[in-house]
């Protein structure tokens, strides 16, 4: 018996899909992953060691950390067995206990050894305290690798702050509770969106109110200048939110009120030409600024302002600047001060032992030279540095050009006060000769020898003639045979 399959084919259905179902695409075959297995390789073997070699910075700087904070302990004593020592000398105390003396070698020597300029030096060095003492939690993430040592230091930032003077216990609790909600998220946040989770939490955290730390954190107030590339530079103010706040919107405002069809400028552009309008030549509502103006020192090569070179000019606390920028400079300049650029320039480099105060002519060609305080690593003005005799002039140090090196107060005191010694290799470089025994060079910034005259062809040297062993003369057919 046939049994015939009379089912009529069932109609496609026509139900709408629920609403938010994405609608359906034919296959992508760029991204079909079977056809990518046929042309790329597996990347996990790749991104593994690129995330193994961050691991392996990380675990590095825990590992730097605590080679700090062990030399720190480790000197620590030698300054207290120094200070003994000295208690049962006797005798007149130096400025700088030995305690403070052992301390700031140390800061010196990380900072030349790491080329770290000394804030920089000082922070590391709190950091490894830091690191070992007060924040375990983030000292075992970082000597793990699971986190970096910049998430670290965002971490360490922000803990330093949360502290009582008067109830260190009360301290350590708020900081570990801090670091207990912190590191978790630093193994999964960008620096900078760590940062702004940590100010929040350490806020919530702290044991005194904003007002307390507020009060404090305003001693602290600075500007710092930053030189950039191409002829540019940074100037950074930190101060009151409100007072910081206020400064930036009026320059904004004031740089809105410039802004008209003939003007080509920016607002970003106007705003940083107001400020500096303001601050080069602008008087404050107390009349405090009238009649002063911002000074700049600018060497300039002698043939860039005639137009006959096109070689850059020196701006004191930054470096090359364009020529155009020189001569526009120059020509601006009420005054210009002679400088040993030629032998024929008359100043005086040495008074010998006649005094002891160096004339202004050759003030003004150290700063030059120097332009910043001598000491490996520092920055600081010459302007604002000390002009020292390295060799002592109770010592018998001459007051030569030689001799004379600009460092800042704090390394003036670091030469004085601890193991520390200069010496001058005669051509403006000093050397350095750290307490451990490391020596560091430091260039000058300007090189101030006079031109050095080319020098003259060497004559081609004048055959000599071996008369005893002289080579016989090619036959010549023409020549009759000798008997």
């Amino acid at each position: 018996m046939t049994t015939e399959n009379t089912s009529e084919p069932q109609p496609e259905s026509t139900a709408e899909p629920p609403p938010g179902t994405p609608p359906e695409s034919p296959p992508d075959t760029y991204l079909n992953p079977r056809h990518l297995s046929l042309v790329e390789p597996s990347l996990a073997d790749f991104y593994d060691a690129i995330r193994e070699a961050d691991r392996e910075m990380n675990r590095a700087a825990a590992k730097r950390a605590a080679a700090i904070y062990t030399a720190q302990r480790v000197l620590a004593d030698v300054g207290r067995a120094r200070a003994e020592a000295a208690e049962r000398a006797g005798g007149p105390r130096p400025p700088w206990s030995p305690e403070e003396a052992t301390k700031e070698e140390f800061t010196c020597e990380v900072g030349a050894l790491l080329r770290l300029p000394r804030r920089t030096a000082e922070t590391l060095i709190e950091a490894s305290r830091t690191l070992a003492e007060d924040l375990p939690v983030t000292r075992e993430a970082l000597a793990t690798g699971v986190i970096s040592y910049r998430h670290a230091q965002v971490i360490m930032e922000q803990a330093w702050g949360i502290r009582v003077d008067d109830d260190p216990e009360a301290s350590a609790r708020a900081r570990a509770v801090f670091e207990e909600v912190l590191v978790p998220d630093a193994e999964v946040l960008t620096v900078a969106k760590l940062a702004d989770r940590a100010r929040r939490v350490r806020e919530r955290t702290h044991p005194e109110t904003i007002t307390a730390r507020h009060q404090k954190s305003v001693e602290d107030r600075h500007v710092v200048f930053q030189a950039l590339n191409d002829g540019m530079a940074s100037l950074y103010l930190t101060g009151d939110a409100e007072k910081v706040q206020a400064a930036y919107h009026r320059t904004l405002d004031t740089a809105l009120t410039l802004q008209g069809p003939e003007e080509t400028r920016t607002l970003t552009q106007l705003a940083a030409d107001v400020l500096t309008d303001v601050l080069i030549s602008g008087v404050t509502p107390d009349g405090l600024g009238k009649g002063v103006a911002a000074q700049v020192n600018v060497t300039v090569p002698v043939l860039t302002p005639l137009g006959k070179s096109e070689e850059p000019g020196y701006l004191a606390g930054y470096g090359p600047i364009d020529p155009d920028t020189a001569r526009r400079l120059a020509a601006g300049a009420p005054s210009f001060t002679r400088l040993l650029t030629h032998p024929e320039t008359g100043v005086v480099l040495s008074m010998g032992r006649d005094t002891y105060k160096p004339p202004a002519a050759l003030k003004k060609w150290l700063e030059v030279r120097d332009e910043t305080c001598t000491f490996p690593g520092c920055r600081r003005s010459a302007k604002r540095s000390d002009l020292d005799h390295s060799v002592e002039w109770q010592h018998g140090g001459e007051t030569d050009a030689m001799n004379l090196a600009h460092l800042c107060p704090y390394h003036h005191a670091v030469k004085s006060y601890t193991r520390w010694t200069p010496r001058h290799l005669g051509d403006g470089r000093i050397e350095w000769t750290s307490p451990a025994g490391y020596s560091y060079i430091v260039e000058p910034s300007a090189d101030m020898r006079p031109p050095r005259k080319p020098k003259p062809e060497p004559k081609p040297p004048v055959p000599i003639v071996d008369v005893w062993n002289l080579d016989p003369a090619p036959d010549d057919p023409d020549d009759p045979t000798p008997f």
